[in-house]
Formats: C-alpha cells, structure tokens, sequence
C-alpha cells in the first residue's frame, strides 16, 4: 500500500519547506532580473547616445563615418552587449526557478492525494 500517514506528512513537511525556499529564491532571482534590466537600459542608453555623437562628429564617407563610429563606441557597445547577456541569463534563472517551484507543487499534490488514500482508505 503507501507509507504510514505519518511518514508521508513528514515528507509533506520537507517537500512544504522545499517549496518556502523556492518561492526565496524565485523572488531573489525576480529581483536579480529588475537589476539586470535597469543596468541594460542604462547602458544602452549610454551606447546609443554616445554613437550618436560619434556619428556627427565623425566626417567623410557613409562607411569611413560608421567605422570610426565603431571604434569610437567600442566600450558602450560591448557595455551594452554584456548588460543585454546578464539581463538574459537572468530571465533564464527566473523561468527555471519557476519550473522547479511548479515541479515542488506537483510532488506536495501526490504526496497530498497519498495522504488521504492512507487515512480514508481507496473510494469505489
């Protein structure tokens, strides 16, 4: 048959305390993304500012212009690039924080169901 009821309430308690520690960690990976997004948006703003400003003091043809536009923007743009990865990695870490919490609710509903096959007994 299933565990003892009081085996599986423990389980149901360590699987509960499972979940509480998730829930943390979803909301400190919540709160990593608001960070990582506000330094994106402030670097691409840099980013975008400065090879605009770069552009117009830059003089000759359209090509020679965007190179040295490139060169001149170098740092913004790989600023920028970077702050867009961590930003991403950061919407990564949110998205698998979310499946595991889901993954814990799955587990505390079966062990939810045994505990109340083992104390009612199956029902025909």
């Amino acid at each position: 048959m299933s565990e003892p009821p009081n085996l599986a309430t423990a389980a149901a308690g360590q699987l509960a305390a499972q979940l509480l520690e998730r829930s943390r960690q979803l909301d400190a990976a919540h709160d990593e993304l608001r960070r990582c997004s506000y330094e994106y948006a402030q670097a691409e703003n840099a980013y975008r500012k400065a090879k605009a400003l770069a552009y117009l003091a830059a003089e000759g043809p359209v090509a020679e212009r965007q190179a040295i536009v490139d060169s001149k923007c170098e740092a913004e743009r790989f600023h920028a690039h970077l702050a867009d990865g961590l930003r991403s990695a950061a919407l990564e870490s949110v998205r698998s924080q979310r499946a595991q919490l889901t993954a814990l609710q799955t587990l505390i509903n079966a062990t939810r169901s045994e505990i109340e096959l083992a104390r009612t007994g199956p029902e025909y």
